[in-house]
């Protein structure tokens, strides 16, 4: 069976502090026993941080996961070696700011589906902005600040943000599911899902806030056109 996230390695906001040990080390790279880094990975930016133990330390620039989680290293101080036990801290600012950004962008994706029919077709999440492509079937009637509206009324409603995973055929029947998951990878049995109260349910390997009310107001910044039908929308905290 082939499963899509890992819940208890990124739960969201606030990572703990972890200990591991160093199983490869190449240029620039580092490999664990375990992690809770988030690698970049569907829109996502990767975390940040830094790792050190009695005789080491370096910055944590970037993660990539392929066949093992790849932690790029920068600056560092000491030496290393495979077989060593670190002590690993994840940039906590960095982590909380993408996680509000995300779930935004959750928001946007499935009011805008809601209010005039969009599919989410690519995104972006930033630190300080974040942009999501829509396709509409009927573009000419968006509304920038209506949708604004919308979503920081969703916002300050506090919803409940819900991680759990659901198996594929279930998420096909449910009505919340806004993508089309006949289209998604046929190799994934289940998903590691986001529900947004009875708003939102989406296959997603990101990180979440708990709370949509943990979520600064939004406002749209930037529209743009993407060709026809297509709308790339930009949106930051205020």
């Amino acid at each position: 069976m082939t499963v899509l996230g890992h819940l208890d390695q990124h739960p969201g906001i606030n990572p703990p502090d972890f200990d591991a040990t160093v199983t490869a080390i190449s240029e620039g790279i580092i490999e664990l026993n375990k992690t809770f880094y988030y690698p970049k990975g569907g829109g996502q930016p990767a975390d940040k941080g830094i790792i050190t133990n009695k005789s080491f330390q370096c910055n944590v620039h970037d993660v990539s996961k392929k066949d093992a989680v790849f932690h790029h290293i920068e600056d560092e101080e000491g030496r290393l070696n495979v077989g060593d036990l670190i002590s690993c801290s994840i940039d906590t600012n960095w982590r909380n700011q993408l996680s509000a950004m995300h779930t935004a962008q959750h928001l946007i994706s499935a009011l805008a589906n809601e209010e005039w029919g969009a599919d989410t077709v690519g995104n972006q999440i930033g630190y300080e902005r974040t942009r999501i492509d829509l396709k509409f079937e009927r573009r000419d009637e968006f509304d920038a600040d209506h949708l604004e509206s919308l979503v920081n009324d969703a916002i300050a409603k506090n919803l409940f943000v819900k991680m759990d995973y659901r198996d594929s055929k279930e998420l096909i029947d449910d009505p919340l599911v806004r993508v089309n998951m006949k289209r998604m990878p046929p190799n994934i049995e289940v998903w590691r899902t986001i529900s947004i109260g009875e708003l939102d349910v989406c296959p997603c390997a990101g990180t979440h806030v708990p709370r949509t009310g943990m979520i600064e107001p939004v406002k749209i910044s930037r529209v743009k056109s993407k060709g026809a039908g297509k709308l790339r929308v930009e949106y930051i905290f205020e």
